[in-house]
């Protein structure tokens, strides 16, 4: 498999681990969040910029390892930012409980499992059509998200919580996609592009808003569950994206492992 992609998945892993704890604090301190315009009160506070920053190098490495590595393992490998963090937490002196290491160790032994299972390669081309489709997509995650603002209770939190999956599935997609086109200025005005830019940016504002008004292990464990089925099961129909030949059950097994790991692990991301 091409270093540079391995490369770029490590950095989107460890950036998105930064990146989720540093917006955890800058949403926490601020006030509730009864609309849209409140996102704003999130988004100025200063850890939470720090957090999009890490976000954001995070966010161009993950377009670089899906050129060529297919999206069942760049997503596993992308949500485990979660064990990135756990490992941070107990760097800076939190105790870690049995189970917490055995969730990074089942976390750990999946994505090796999915790592020796996988065939990289560039995804197949998509036609216009479903170019565009991606783009429509972004509807789906705004549509949700503006329903999730307007409810209370558990309610909202868990429809947020949908939404921003919903929205990094579509970053995801839109991803892989990029890596089956040539880099050229062309692509600036390309639907994939807008695609990723635009279900990034819903991602990020409704994940804010969730980690807010609900608990950070469960909003955690919805989004990153979504956010790694989803695109993975389009990945292979829609990208031909393939494990290795007689490797599909370990490669199962790998990915059952890595999302087991994430979510027992997801309580780290506040």
């Amino acid at each position: 498999m091409p270093v540079v992609s391995w490369v770029a998945a490590v950095v989107c892993c460890l950036g998105y681990g930064v990146g989720t704890v540093l917006q955890s604090v800058g949403a926490k301190r601020a006030a509730a969040v009864t609309g849209v315009s409140g996102v704003v009160s999130i988004v100025a506070q200063l850890p939470y910029l720090l957090g999009l920053a890490a976000d954001g190098v995070a966010f161009v490495a993950n377009i670089v390892a899906a050129r060529d590595l297919p999206l069942f393992l760049v997503q596993s490998v992308m949500a485990a930012s979660v064990g990135v963090t756990a490992v941070i937490a107990a760097l800076r002196g939190a105790r870690l409980r049995g189970r917490d290491w055995a969730a990074l160790g089942t976390l750990g032994t999946g994505l090796v499992l999915l790592a020796v299972s996988a065939s990289a390669d560039s995804p197949l081309a998509a036609a216009p059509a479903v170019e565009w489709a991606i783009l429509g997509a972004c509807a789906l995650p705004a549509a949700v998200g503006l329903i999730g603002l307007r409810l209370s209770g558990p309610r909202s939190w868990i429809v947020l919580a949908v939404a921003s999956g919903l929205g990094f599935s579509v970053v995801g997609v839109a991803s892989r996609g990029l890596g089956a086109l040539p880099i050229a200025t062309s692509l600036l005005a390309h639907p994939l592009l807008w695609s990723l830019v635009a279900g990034g940016v819903l991602a990020m504002a409704f994940f804010a808003v969730a980690l807010q008004r609900g608990p950070v292990t469960a909003v955690t464990a919805v989004t990153f569950t979504i956010e790694v089925v989803l695109p993975s099961f389009i990945g292979l129909v829609l990208f031909g994206d393939r494990v290795g030949s007689g490797l599909g059950p370990l490669a199962a097994v790998g990915f059952a492992l890595a999302i087991s790991g994430t979510t027992a692990l997801a309580r780290f991301a506040q």
